[in-house]
């Protein structure tokens, strides 16, 4: 499975990502995608996969390292 993500892209919690309680320090805040490990993508959805590796800001603007699925993300937009 290819994911529709790469490597510099700007992105927030998607709608399942904010309902999962281990996201809870995430939500309200965005980050980069550092990089996509392709053989965790071609796993599919096993328990223990986390293939997309981010840089992460929270709302109060503390800078994590975090892992994520590819639902848990959605595209970041900016609202205008």
């Amino acid at each position: 499975m290819k994911s529709k993500f790469k490597a510099g892209d700007l992105v927030t919690l998607s709608a399942a990502g904010h309902k999962t309680n281990q996201n809870e320090e995430c939500r309200g805040g965005f980050g980069f995608i550092e990089t996509i490990d392709e053989d965790e993508m071609k796993q599919g959805n096993k328990h223990n996969a986390w293939p997309i590796k981010t840089k992460w800001w929270t709302k109060d603007l503390k800078v994590m390292n975090i892992n994520f699925k590819p639902y848990e993300l959605k595209f970041y937009k900016k609202n205008i």
